[in-house]
């Protein structure tokens, strides 16, 4: 049997933790967070721009890294510039991934890149520089943070849109509120043609919704005064 390789993207602060993890947890799968191999202590990322070979380097190596392993992958925002080039190298890829509501993503963003900004060339000026993750990530020339993030997922949105068209056998996405029902674990399991013993009944996500209902009363609250 060929392995089967699979790519996870997201904008990130969308599910794409909890999605790994479910992935993780079946028969026959090495499924990696943002490049973390726990094992060989390793942390591989992609830069959002020209960094092809390194791409390519490291799927080669994940392919050939377990060969009990059937199901190869990796979770990462800045797989999606180099999705069609994925396609065509690896033709039966599979890239899936969550989306999640544009308003609870940015907060979620401005909240965890507190005192960073990856979204914009700053140079450390304003903001702290951050030499892991800034090359993940899009640059636009748009100084206030929350309306670079908030072009940042659209645009985001908007390609993985034009991918699931253009490519409806190799890309589908699913939404973060149905990730936790067993329906869509199935869905997302048949999609990668995975033939093993399945854990679905098991809750891999934190309860998001309820948090995001938390912010977003914080949120009016804050208007108010």
């Amino acid at each position: 049997m060929e392995k089967q390789l699979i790519i996870s993207i997201g904008t990130g602060r969308s599910g794409s933790a909890s999605l790994s993890s479910f992935l993780s947890a079946q028969e026959s799968m090495l499924f990696l967070h943002e490049g973390r191999l726990e094992k060989e202590k390793i942390r591989k990322l992609i830069k959002w721009e020209n960094d092809e070979e390194e791409l390519f380097k490291w799927i080669d190596f994940l392919l050939d890294y377990d060969d009990e392993a059937m199901f190869v992958g990796d979770t990462g925002m800045y797989f999606l510039p180099y999705i069609e080039m994925i396609i065509n190298k690896y033709n039966n890829v599979k890239v899936i991934g969550l989306e999640r509501d544009k308003d609870e993503v940015v907060e979620s963003f401005i909240k965890k890149t507190e005192g960073r900004n990856h979204w914009y060339d700053h140079g450390g000026k304003d903001w702290k520089v951050d030499k892991k993750w800034d090359p993940c990530f899009p640059k636009y020339q748009i100084k206030e943070k929350r309306k670079a993030i908030e072009k940042y997922y659209d645009e985001y949105i908007s390609t993985t849109n034009y991918l699931k068209i253009k490519y409806p056998d190799n890309v589908k996405i699913w939404n973060l509120l149905d990730f936790n029902k067993s329906k869509t674990k199935n869905e997302i399991l048949d999609f990668i043609s995975y033939d093993k013993k399945r854990i679905v009944d098991k809750s891999f996500k934190k309860n998001t919704k309820i948090k995001s209902q938390v912010e977003s009363i914080l949120n009016k609250i804050k208007e108010w005064f």
